[in-house]
């Protein structure tokens, strides 16, 4: 680190030292956000991959665009090819990176009409907002999108995005194809495997695949991204539960209603309440009855329980991330690195 950043860091320590390690949390995973400036490229990139002169299949996915987010995969995939010495993102980096949001915009687009959401972010989900036929077809236009990048690049990048995108796929139909109460612990870590963790995976891998790493570093750097999606997506299963309608952007208890086999469903399930054995037997959830879940779930354990696996999959994400570098014959850029800790850091402490 240089002897800037640490006077940085010295007076960021200073002047929040009256901040919750929450909001620290936040402020420090704000900051590496803000250290990749080539995030501007990735989204600019993005945006031509919405040119059609059929005028509903660019407004739908502007929208969506518009509503906006963290963007944690793109970030991802440029901090990690910055942290191994790429400190100006190549083409095939910016494209990877635009390539794998568009995936990832495909399957928000997807996943609304599979749960029927009517917001997102706040505001009118794109389905909600144009209709089934439009947003499937859009979500079905931005995977070409993000073929079309995909395809230029290397053998090995080809070939992990098809895996990418059938785990995926693979992940949300194991939602559906199983019966909620057939799933277990290990069920529900390999969905999350699957559907969330296979982008961020995919983005750590040709990070490193580009920055030209040796095998060794590359499988410590696909497990790195494995793990820290795993982590997120528990953390999000969580904070279905822990939040607000007005932090989530959507009602909370959603994957109660939906019952899906989300962590704390499944741990919950365990438990054998009478109130988690209606979610099995009940054909109409109630708001009362999602209230009172909500309830019952944040008095016990299962939220506990969940982070802590969630903490468990964070440090093996951050081993994986450390013995890459140490793994790695080239030079390594370490403001990058303590980003991408920040980020792990911000995924746990997002629960209160």
């Amino acid at each position: 680190m240089t002897a800037s950043s640490t006077s940085e860091n010295t007076v960021m320590s200073n002047s929040t030292e009256s901040l919750s390690k929450q909001e620290l949390s936040l402020k420090r995973f704000i900051n590496a956000i803000s250290s990749v400036p080539s995030i501007s490229q990735v989204e600019e990139l993005i945006k031509t991959k919405f040119e059609t002169d059929v005028e509903v299949l660019n407004d739908i996915p502007s929208y969506l665009l518009s509503l906006g987010g963290k963007r944690i995969r793109p970030v991802l995939t440029l901090l990690t090819g910055k942290a191994l010495g790429l400190e100006t993102p190549p083409k095939a980096l910016i494209e990877i990176a635009a390539g794998i949001e568009l995936i990832h915009m495909a399957t928000l687009m997807h996943d609304d009409i599979i749960d029927n959401s009517p917001l997102r972010r706040h505001k009118p989900s794109p389905y909600a907002k144009y209709g089934l036929g439009n947003t499937l077809l859009s979500g079905d236009f931005l995977l070409v999108r993000a073929f079309s990048l995909c395809a230029r690049l290397p053998r090995q990048i080809i070939d992990a995005t098809e895996v990418a995108c059938i785990e995926l796929t693979e992940g949300e139909s194991m939602e559906f194809a199983i019966p909620l109460n057939d799933h277990t612990i290990t069920s529900s870590l390999e969905i999350a495997r699957r559907k969330t963790a296979s982008l961020f995976r995919l983005s750590t891998f040709s990070a490193g695949l580009i920055a030209g790493c040796n095998n060794e570093a590359i499988t410590h750097l696909t497990k790195f991204g494995e793990s820290l999606g795993i982590a997120f997506q528990i953390l999000d299963d969580i904070l279905d539960v822990t939040s607000s309608e007005e932090e989530l952007g959507k009602k909370a208890g959603t994957d109660i209603r939906e019952r899906k086999p989300s962590m704390v469903n499944v741990l919950w399930l365990a438990e054998n309440t009478s109130l988690s054995k209606k979610m099995l037997t009940d054909e109409n959830l109630s708001d009362g009855y999602i209230n009172d879940s909500l309830t019952e779930i944040k008095s016990g354990n299962c939220i506990e329980r969940a982070r802590k696996l969630a903490i468990d999959y964070a440090d093996e994400a951050r081993m994986s991330l450390l013995e890459a570098i140490n793994k790695g014959s080239g030079k390594v850029d370490s403001d990058s690195i303590d980003s991408l800790l920040a980020i792990l850091d911000y995924t746990l402490e997002r629960v209160k």
